[in-house]
């Protein structure tokens, strides 16, 4: 864990096998059938081939409820990347991008 406020944390995933990202933003919530271990994936991040850190967020929902598209950026290095989507958690919206 590197970071974690009560509701949000910021998780590593590096050497978890099968794992997609370097890490992961994660929102505590009620428990549902839609979120039965009482979290959620709100983001993810990941060092791409080129040596650049990508960060995906999830946008608010639209005003008719929908799904929004998620926030991407483009980032020079993990730390950029780990503190965007840390600082724009509440926000949903990703900050300064490459």
């Amino acid at each position: 864990m590197l970071q974690d406020d009560g509701i949000y944390m910021l998780v590593s995933t590096k050497g978890v096998e099968g794992s997609r990202s370097d890490g992961m933003l994660i929102r505590r919530c009620g428990f549902s059938l839609t979120t039965p271990l009482g979290c959620e994936i709100m983001g993810q991040y990941r060092q791409l081939s080129d040596g650049f850190w990508h960060a995906s967020l999830r946008s608010k929902p639209q005003d008719d409820g929908s799904p929004g598209l998620p926030q991407r950026g483009i980032y020079a290095t993990e730390l950029d990347a780990l503190v965007n989507l840390w600082a724009n958690r509440r926000r949903q919206d990703l900050g300064t991008r490459l």
